[in-house]
């Protein structure tokens, strides 16, 4: 056949193939994170929080881990001490957070009923009962708690969580329990929430992001975003959503009142949770295992790295300039970040 035929051939390829290419960025550098520890633990590590001490990880049918940061001493927890003083078995840990300051974590455990169990952890080395938040915790997606700064009242703590649909905040001062001090129901059904001192963010699955006053709990404004919005992350002025599907969506909130969508980038996988340093962002994405973007122009992140050898992942936190993973099939990695 004529030379030219094959040229031709040769160009609606290559045009059929650019077309069918998946948009993705040039890596800065491949060696970005750089595991430095694996933490073996029992059961699937859910969730991950981190204070100043420890880190402290759900892990489903294996109970909680509490892993001192200075040596990596790990604390497998699978009982506790009951109101009664006895020994209590724990039920699937899905959800955990802290408060270090008062001594208090709140875990979400799927038992006989799904509850938050307060416990004291003034002896790390043994968690001891203290009260339950029940009604209105079914399918819990999201759990955090925070000291309140400066507490006018006799409350020193807040717990926040997306159950049933519906953001539900309580107070707590250690002994009494201010329970649903109040809840926002957005359309879509409530799968993450930050807070600020003036706002609330919740992530609100296939109907995108919404901001509410949290003074008086009114509508400010909400966004559609491609995806299921899983989780939501606030710094500054930026807003970012793990978006399932869809992947990262980084969100102006400069101006509450008209949020406006200033870059997405579609990850592999399921994007379901994330967390933010400084100008880094790194998202877990299930099957697709761990990104990491420089956003120091929201407008155009950069995609630093793209990390698959952690396997499946479920939670992803910031830990100084090192980055703590839970992975199903490998525990908690431990990345130091270049």
């Amino acid at each position: 056949m004529p030379k030219r035929f094959w040229i031709y051939i040769l160009v609606l390829m290559t045009i059929g193939l650019s077309s069918c290419a998946k948009r993705n960025t040039a890596y800065q550098d491949d060696e970005w994170l750089t595991l430095e520890r694996q933490l073996p633990i029992v059961g699937n590590p859910l969730d991950i929080k981190i204070d100043n001490s420890y880190i402290y990880v759900a892990q489903d049918q294996g109970g909680i881990s509490v892993i001192r940061r200075s040596d990596y001493l790990q604390n497998w927890v699978t009982r506790m001490i009951a109101a009664d003083g006895s020994e209590t078995n724990l039920g699937r840990i899905k959800r955990i957070s802290v408060v270090p300051e008062q001594n208090r974590m709140f875990f979400n455990e799927v038992a006989a009923h799904d509850r938050i169990v307060i416990v004291d952890t003034t002896d790390p080395d043994t968690l001891k009962y203290v009260m339950e938040i029940t009604g209105g915790t079914g399918g819990i997606k999201d759990l955090d708690s925070f000291p309140i700064p400066n507490p006018s009242g006799i409350f020193t703590m807040e717990i926040g969580y997306c159950s049933a649909g519906s953001f539900r905040y309580d107070r707590y001062d250690g002994t009494i329990l201010n329970v649903n001090n109040f809840a926002v129901t957005p359309l879509g059904a409530a799968s993450g929430f930050a807070l600020s001192n003036d706002y609330i963010f919740v992530s609100a699955e296939q109907c995108g992001l919404y901001i509410y006053n949290r003074s008086n709990q009114q509508l400010v404004s909400s966004i559609v975003l491609p995806g299921e919005a899983q989780r939501v992350v606030v710094s500054g002025n930026l807003a970012f959503v793990a978006s399932r599907q869809a992947g990262l969506h980084i969100v102006s909130i400069a101006n509450p009142a008209a949020p406006v969508l200033l870059s997405s980038f579609e990850t592999s996988g399921y994007a379901n949770a994330l967390d933010v340093s400084g100008t880094k962002v790194a998202v877990s994405s299930t099957s697709g295992g761990i990104y990491l973007f420089d956003i120091a122009n929201p407008n155009s992140p950069i995609l630093l790295q793209h990390l698959t050898s952690c396997g499946y992942t479920n939670s992803v936190k910031f830990m100084g300039d090192k980055l703590v993973v839970g992975a199903r099939d490998q525990g908690v990695l431990v990345y130091k970040v270049k």
